[in-house]
């Protein structure tokens, strides 16, 4: 199996403990090539503007510009983002964004895309949130325009929603026929099929108890569409907390104390807890359902670096033996 982490960012409050702005940046820029150096095999980035759960008066590095720093900052990992809302940029403009972060970066980049969920942060900062409906027309008809965009030398489009006429982007992508595309999620109508038609790697975001039912309606969608299943990559997203003993856990939580995120929402949003040996277990079962890449979100990314965070706890405990 492959394994990703989420990078500091700031959108899960997971910076909050760093006062200086400028501080925040020199954890992003440390931990990012800490990770790279570590082995971890990609690593990304949220596509959100403030804070979650909560809404606060805190830091949140950007997406994409993030993108185009840790093509320069890390050497061998892949980078990506989950999800970029095709919403908050047009598809012409991302795919321009996209093509040149990939030769910035050697050919590593994925990309992930998503029709958008966040209503408050729509609204916040002024995009038009529309029914689900529309947000997944839009996704389609922009995953159109972004493809063709990176394998045309001109691209012309005309849609419901989206229009480019002769629309140069160049450079275009070193990954050929262009970069992996990630969609995320797992709406069984429309959005399976979105991935049936047009996606490289699956993510999948829910419990492991309904992934394997979750997979049968995909199968059905690239039956539908003539797509071989086995052409797409699944992979998974979850949190990650491994402890040996009650006063592990104390310190965990200690080590996360001055992000001021409740205890016990932590530990209900992280699906692979526990002991090294449990963790192990729940990462096992993934493989044996063919699932192939787990990305994982560390709450004390931040702290990186001292032996004693989980992103290395999980490289020195769980990973190998996975």
């Amino acid at each position: 199996m492959e394994f990703g982490t989420l990078v500091p960012q700031g959108w899960r409050l997971d910076l909050a403990a760093v006062a200086d702005p400028r501080e925040k940046w020199e954890t992003v820029r440390r931990v990012s090539k800490g990770l790279d150096e570590a082995g971890w095999d990609s690593l990304w980035v949220y596509d959100h503007f403030h804070t979650f759960p909560q809404k606060r008066v805190e830091a949140t590095f950007e997406a994409w510009m993030m993108m185009s720093a840790l093509a320069e900052i890390t050497e061998r990992a892949r980078i990506g983002q989950f999800v970029t809302c095709v919403q908050y940029r047009e598809p012409s403009y991302l795919a321009k964004i996209a093509a040149c972060v990939d030769v910035a970066s050697g050919g590593r980049l994925n990309v992930g895309v998503g029709s958008g969920w966040y209503a408050e942060e729509f609204e916040a900062y002024g995009y038009d949130f529309r029914t689900v409906g529309t947000r997944l027309a839009r996704l389609r008809e922009a995953l159109d325009v972004m493809r063709a965009m990176w394998s045309e030398p001109m691209a012309s489009y005309e849609g419901k929603h989206y229009r480019i006429v002769e629309a140069v982007c160049e450079p275009k992508p070193l990954q050929k026929p262009r970069p992996p595309i990630w969609i995320g999620g797992r709406g069984r109508k429309v959005l399976l099929r979105l991935v049936a038609e047009y996606a490289d790697v699956w993510n999948y975001n829910g419990p492991i108890e309904e992934f394997d039912e979750t997979v049968e309606v995909l199968k059905g969608h690239c039956r539908d569409v003539g797509r071989d299943f086995d052409e797409i990559r699944l992979t998974a997203m979850s949190g990650g907390i491994c402890y040996r003993n009650d006063d592990e856990l104390d310190e965990y939580f200690e080590r996360i104390a001055g992000q001021d995120v409740p205890r016990d929402l932590v530990f209900e949003h992280t699906r692979c807890k526990g002991t090294p040996e449990q963790c192990i277990e729940y990462l096992n079962e993934w493989k044996k359902k063919g699932c192939d890449g787990i990305v994982f979100f560390f709450q004390d990314i931040a702290t990186f670096g001292d032996g004693r965070s989980q992103p290395e706890i999980f490289k020195r405990e769980v990973l190998p033996h996975v």
